[in-house]
């Protein structure tokens, strides 16, 4: 549907709990038909987040590791303790959590981390959010503050 990639903006609740619309969790095949899936979302940005299903993250080696990790405190290899990863790659750690989502009609309803509220922007409005289907085809989630700066141009430039 061409609406699914038109931002549909709204405003989390006293919980931080935010509603997917059906026309949107619609083009996402894993919500589908099912009550109660497993889901996780991935930090893409700052005030930009990604949502997923327990089977993307598991075919991602990245996502995997921190996954089994968080499910069943598999962590990876040991290592020297003077071996220290790359600081992208080791805050993998922190970029991905598991997601409370459920029906709520006709839609969805996320709960948001709340530890996630560090990676917002100081000057984004809290409870503000944007909801659109990403290029990739992803339910993504941005404050909507965020989205604004993103997509429109700097002063000056066309």
């Amino acid at each position: 549907s061409p609406d699914a990639y038109i931002p549909v903006h709204v405003t989390a609740d006293t919980y931080g709990r935010i509603t997917v619309p059906k026309h949107l969790s619609d083009c996402i095949p894993w919500l589908r038909g099912t009550e109660n899936p497993q889901a996780w979302i991935l930090l893409i940005a700052a005030g930009r987040y990604r949502l997923l299903s327990d089977e993307e993250v598991q075919s991602d080696p990245q996502l995997e590791a921190v996954r089994s990790l968080v499910l069943e405190g598999k962590s990876a290899a040991v290592t020297e303790p003077t071996f220290a990863e790359e600081s992208r790659r080791a805050a993998i750690v922190a970029t991905l959590v598991q997601a409370t989502i459920a029906p709520f009609k006709p839609g969805w309803r996320i709960s948001f981390p709340k530890g996630f509220n560090v990676f917002r922007p100081p000057e984004c409005d809290p409870n503000a959010f944007s909801i659109l289907l990403s290029l990739e085809g992803y339910l993504e989630v941005w404050y909507t503050d965020v989205l604004r700066k993103a997509a429109l141009p700097l002063e000056g430039q066309q």
